[in-house]
């Protein structure tokens, strides 16, 4: 039952500081913080699904590896979150984000490629000296396809470059906050005014 509540993981599956090789596994309905949540580890994951989170679907912080050919459906918040980690994400499905799609922070360096993104705030998002790339993706149904930007205060401002991406049904293509930069199939974008973080993610809060 739920009498011990000291005992507290934000994941359904946490796990620290380890070699992680997940192949064929499933997470579906998790009502914790993440249904997935790796810290300082290395990973290979291929072929996993995960459905249907309140929260996040997978969080990694500080972690390198590589993600495949793996579906992420209806997340509360972001589908794949990466903070501090060095990430290839290849050949994956996200549908039904919360917030975002795909996002990197905290000095992360994000690979993204032959991924379809489909229904979410953002796409893919890079921040807080963060650099994506996104390459042969398909993003539709989205009301950002790309974002860069600084949310914390210790860190700078962060780039994203896409390159040969299939736009469909996208309100706004980019969003760069002052100093950070996109750049999309060679244009580049350096924005000019900062954002106001917290009512741009006052939007994502659902309502009750």
């Amino acid at each position: 039952g739920n009498e011990n509540r000291e005992w507290v993981l934000t994941g359904a599956v946490t796990i620290y500081e380890a070699d992680v090789s997940m192949s064929n596994c499933s997470f579906d309905k998790n009502y914790s913080e993440d249904a997935l949540n790796l810290i300082r580890c290395s990973f290979k994951i291929n072929d996993c699904t995960i459905s249907n989170t309140l929260s996040d679907g997978f969080d990694a912080d500080f972690c390198s590896g590589t993600l495949s050919n793996s579906t992420f459906t209806k997340t509360g918040n972001d589908c794949i979150d990466f903070s501090g980690s060095s990430i290839e994400i290849q050949s994956c499905e996200i549908n039904g984000s919360g917030d975002k799609g795909i996002s990197g922070g905290e000095r992360s360096s994000l690979i993204v490629e032959n991924c379809k993104i489909n229904k979410a705030i953002i796409a893919v998002a890079s921040k807080d000296n963060s650099s994506v790339r996104v390459r042969n993706c398909e993003i539709s149904n989205c009301k950002n396809a790309y974002a860069s930007y600084q949310k914390k205060t210790e860190y700078g401002p962060s780039t994203l470059l896409a390159e040969n991406n299939s736009l469909k049904e996208i309100q706004n293509v980019q969003l760069v906050e002052l100093s950070s930069v996109i750049t999309v199939n060679g244009t580049k974008t350096i924005g000019t005014k900062a954002f106001d973080i917290d009512s741009m993610y006052a939007e994502f809060q659902k309502i009750p």
